[in-house]
């Protein structure tokens, strides 16, 4: 590159690094006068680059620039021109004016009177599914409020925030009409620019020929052992009839079997107990409490946390965890959050509590057949049978038979077609997706292992592409390691699941878009790495994998962009803001500026492959910091 070039490059290297690193610093950097003046020379810069580029002569790049200036505009309106603040009211009180954020009294287009504020529950529980207020205005008009659902009074926005222990509801109030018209025009911007831009890359250039994006749209481990001979077992018979039984748990309709399934892994990190099944366990758990409160079952992660409680292995039983005075030992370890056993002893004191819910018959409650949440008997058996043959993992032996299959061919120089075998583990990766989600009831996206399986898919489906392009055996080697590793992940995640209910504001149909999109463009991105990797070692396809490389970047970046974009919106939709400067917020737009270095014509990196591959794993950093990183930050997103 020439030396104007290389300043270029190295100036938007440490802004972008500066803005990833302002979530290290306190909060208030983001309304100091230096983080204004920053996003000006950002824009200043943007339009400049713009005039000297002469974009008007490419719609689309000239669209795509307008949409990020559009935002950064959206940002500073928000901050000079907006009002935000706080609605407090009883039943039946009424009330013309909000508290503004700085104190002050703010006055309504008309007064407003709270007519019932109601928390709805999931079925059997006692924890919210959803916040709900109804208000009525003074012109006769009724309001619904909900988390997921915004009251408007002209241009004024409410959003359920909180509720107090006397009916009350708590609603934040904002008014940005200018803010949000702006920003909203840039998310637009953005999209029709995306699409155009791809539209370009892959239906009217060369591109077409090379890759077809089309087709990216469209127990593994041994586990210790417990003793548990000496207690009586349920009747086999009983224990396969239970399993089909339907029971209410965290709010949904579940066969026993499912319940089972997710308690055992739970409390004891496995599939089954002395050779029992999931349901024979935890029919015998209920059954014989006595019994089994002496047997050391309850798994315990953390080797200091069972030296603190002279437990011997890696199974606690109850008895283990309370003294004869009957005292729960674990509580005298904990130091409010601040020892360094905290963290280990909450996670404990969640499966105790999962028990001893369990053994007081709070857990769950079994339906009736006349129960009108029943589900099919299509639905039940469809359940069982996943949980039973586990497709998840034989998917994961598949994926890494593949790599072992690949990489023997290589050594002994056998030419096989890879593709239909990949192709064929890319299928029931899908089947296997769907069918959880189609047994869940909703897309399986709330929790890091089902997260992991999702990306996993998509990676083995970018591997079939790279197969099916036969690409280097290396390359496709590492697509399906990578995707290998994902899976372990998903299935270690299978050994802890997630028992409780999702967060009321999670309960959006903005998560699945959001969630698939981030997702779906790391899968993507994360494939550029094995790529540069490959473009290192095969100095002789150096040239080609590059460009390959830099054409996955294309819908990653937009996918990312999207995702972002949608992301924002839900938080709109949530919590009043689109954009708040928390730490996944800011490291995902971190990733996607660094992302899109490489694909600025300005810069031209494809002539520098080597240089440019380097850079791409450089930029997989900030995919980590995005994903895992932030989880030791304050984070809104962090899953911990």
């Amino acid at each position: 590159m020439r030396r104007t070039e290389v300043i270029i490059f190295v100036s938007a290297i440490v802004v972008t690094l500066m803005i990833g690193l302002s979530s290290l610093l306190p909060a208030d950097i983001y309304s100091s006068v230096g983080w204004k003046i920053l996003w000006i020379v950002i824009a200043v810069a943007m339009i400049t680059g713009i005039i000297m580029g002469r974009f008007w002569r490419n719609w689309t790049a000239l669209i795509m620039h307008l949409s990020f200036l559009c935002m950064i505009a959206g940002g500073f309106c928000n901050a000079l021109f907006s009002r935000q603040g706080t609605l407090h009211l009883l039943p039946s009180q009424t009330a013309d004016y909000f508290i503004s954020s700085d104190g002050k009294k703010e006055e309504l287009p008309t007064a407003v009177t709270l007519l019932s504020f109601a928390p709805e529950y999931y079925p059997g529980m006692n924890f919210p599914k959803d916040f709900k207020s109804e208000l009525l205005t003074a012109v006769g008009d009724t309001m619904y409020i909900s988390m997921n659902h915004i009251g408007k009074l002209g241009h004024y926005r409410f959003y359920q925030t909180s509720y107090d222990d006397m009916g009350g509801t708590v609603l934040t109030v904002t008014h940005d009409p200018i803010g949000i018209a702006v920003t909203y025009t840039g998310f637009l911007l953005f999209a029709i620019s995306g699409i155009t831009w791809l539209w370009k890359i892959y239906w009217r250039s060369r591109i077409r020929k090379k890759i077809s994006i089309a087709c990216i749209l469209l127990g593994c481990l041994c586990p210790a052992t417990m003793d548990a001979s000496a207690i009586p077992a349920v009747d086999t018979n009983i224990a396969d009839s239970l399993a089909t039984r339907q029971v209410l748990f965290n709010g949904q309709t579940v066969s026993f079997a499912r319940f089972s399934d997710r308690l055992t892994y739970k409390l004891t990190g496995k599939g089954s107990v002395s050779g029992l099944s999931p349901e024979a366990f935890i029919a015998s758990l209920i059954k014989y409490k006595e019994e089994w409160s002496k047997v050391p079952f309850i798994k315990v992660k953390s080797k200091a946390l069972r030296e603190a409680l002279s437990i011997e292995g890696k199974y606690a039983s109850i008895a283990n965890l309370y003294d004869e005075n009957g005292d729960y030992i674990p509580q005298r370890l904990y130091k409010g959050g601040s020892g360094s056993l905290d963290k280990d002893i909450i996670l404990l004191d969640e499966k105790v509590a999962l028990l001893i819910d369990l053994w007081e018959g709070e857990l769950f409650i079994p339906l009736m057949p006349d129960s009108d949440t029943l589900r099919s008997n299509f639905s039940i058996k469809s359940e069982i049978f996943y949980y039973r043959i586990n497709p998840l993992r034989i998917i994961f032996i598949c994926a890494i038979l593949s790599v072992a299959l690949i990489l023997l061919s290589s050594i002994f120089k056998v030419n096989i077609r890879l593709f239909p075998f990949i192709a064929a583990i890319a299928l029931a990766g899908i089947i296997s997706y769907l069918w959880l989600w189609y047994i869940s009831g909703s897309v399986p996206l709330y929790n890091t292992g089902d997260i992991m399986e999702f990306v996993g898919v998509c990676m083995i489906l970018l591997s079939g592409v790279m197969a099916w392009r036969k690409e280097s055996n290396l390359l496709v080697a590492l697509g399906m390691a990578s995707a290998s590793f994902l899976l372990l992940v998903a299935l270690l995640g299978m050994k802890d699941p997630v028992l409780s209910p999702i967060m009321p504001v999670l309960a959006s149909p903005w998560l699945s878009v959001h969630v698939s999109l981030v997702m779906l463009s790391y899968a993507i991105l994360g494939f550029t790495l094995p790529i540069a990797i490959c473009a290192i070692v095969l100095s002789s396809q150096r040239k080609e994998l590059v460009s390959l490389a830099l054409t996955l970047l294309a819908p990653g970046v937009f996918l990312l962009g999207m995702g972002i974009i949608t992301g924002a919106m839900w938080a709109n939709v949530s919590w009043g803001r689109y954009w708040a400067w928390d730490p996944k917020e800011t490291w995902s737009l971190v990733t996607l500026l660094l992302y899109s270095i490489p694909l600025h014509k300005y810069f031209k990196l494809q002539r520098l492959p080597l240089f440019c591959s380097i850079y791409l794993i450089f930029a997989f950093s900030s995919v980590i910091m995005t994903y895992f990183g932030v989880n030791f930050l304050p984070s809104l997103h962090a899953y911990n």
